[in-house]
């Protein structure tokens, strides 16, 4: 018997950004918020009016480098703190702001957002995880 895997597909994603860009409007700066797969690829991009021209490559690193870790992007900028060799790590962005979508124990995916502070950046991604009755990971 083959085994059950959960996916993110495209509607979910969509979803989440959705969710996260609602959150964004409601009060903060002009945001861009990603929603990559399990392995870090996007699934949809969005880039407020205003925001910053960076923030997009951002937001879709912070959510690949969360996917990938399979932990919040935040986790890797903690430990860039104690130990900076990590920072040769070249395929991750140690920046708050990249949450893991968790489904039956697995990461499906992740989501990013760049333009506020790390706490607004997390607090924009978690309402993204809230629709799909997702929790902040630890």
């Amino acid at each position: 018997m083959i085994p059950h895997k959960p996916t993110l597909n495209s509607a979910l994603a969509r979803t989440a950004l959705d969710a996260a860009l609602a959150a964004a409007n409601a009060d903060g700066p002009a945001m861009s918020i990603a929603v990559v797969d399990e392995g870090g690829f996007p699934l949809c991009l969005e880039r407020m009016d205003g925001a910053g021209l960076m923030t997009a490559k951002v937001a879709a690193e912070k959510a690949r480098t969360a996917a990938l870790l399979r932990a919040p992007s935040r986790v890797l900028a903690d430990r860039v703190a104690t130990d900076p060799a990590l920072l040769r790590l070249t395929d991750y962005l140690p920046m708050a702001g990249g949450l893991p979508i968790m489904a039956e124990g697995r990461c499906i995916g992740a989501i990013g957002v760049s333009g506020g502070t790390p706490e607004q950046d997390e607090q924009v991604g978690q309402a993204g995880l809230a629709a799909l009755g997702r929790d902040h990971p630890s």
